[in-house]
């Protein structure tokens, strides 16, 4: 399994979409909470999303890109998006903040 990182993102490769999912139509997987800015799906691919969470199905390499990050080239596949949480002390940990 592939995993993938830019800022406060995860992108983890899965096998298959959960059954219940719905396509979602905005490139957009996360917006910055500080500055505004967004990880964005740039060329083909479906966002499909179940609850709060995001999925990306790619059918050929696509990039995702941020106003302050590198983009990423992420290859065919289907993917989980995840926030990154750090950790605080033992018994708490939060969502990393971009």
């Amino acid at each position: 399994m592939r995993v993938y990182r830019q800022g406060d993102l995860v992108i983890r490769e899965v096998h298959r979409l959960p059954a219940d999912v719905g396509r979602q139509c905005s490139p957009v997987l996360a917006y910055g909470e500080k500055t505004g800015h967004s990880h964005r799906l740039k060329g083909p691919g479906q966002l499909w999303s179940q609850d709060t969470q995001l999925y990306l199905k790619l059918e050929q390499p696509s990039q995702i890109v941020h106003e302050e990050h590198g983009a990423i080239m992420l290859p065919p596949g289907i993917y989980k998006v995840l926030s990154q949480r750090e950790f605080v002390s033992p018994k708490e940990d939060r969502l990393v903040l971009d």
